[in-house]
């Protein structure tokens, strides 16, 4: 499947796998949003959007309106995805191999 700079993220189908996903935010997320080279800077953007997310569910479930919380989740995946293209980690791989080492029980995932 060829990613152009053109393609938007809504474009991404629910059948595309999770490389897919981190090889698009890669090459298409913009650089300024996403230091690459200073991975503390990643790591506090995603401690703060944790925080922001916290915050946000909270809200939520006081009138039941969960666009916010949705946004926010999809903050946290895109810096998740961010720093692991900086580390150099299939995000896909590492899933599978915890699901390997958890002998496939999801539940002993928490």
């Amino acid at each position: 499947m060829d990613i152009s700079k053109e393609s938007l993220l809504f474009s991404i189908s629910r059948e595309d796998s999770l490389d897919f996903i981190q090889k698009y935010v890669e090459e298409n997320v913009n650089v300024d949003t996403f230091d690459k080279k200073d991975i503390s800077s990643e790591m506090f953007r995603l401690f703060f959007n944790v925080i922001e997310l916290g915050k946000e569910v909270r809200a939520s479930l006081k009138d039941q309106d969960y666009q916010k919380t949705e946004l926010k989740i999809a903050d946290i995946f895109l810096v998740l995805i961010s720093i692991c293209n900086s580390l150099n980690i299939n995000l896909f791989d590492a899933l599978q191999e915890r699901e390997n080492v958890l002998n496939g029980k999801v539940a002993k995932w928490i």
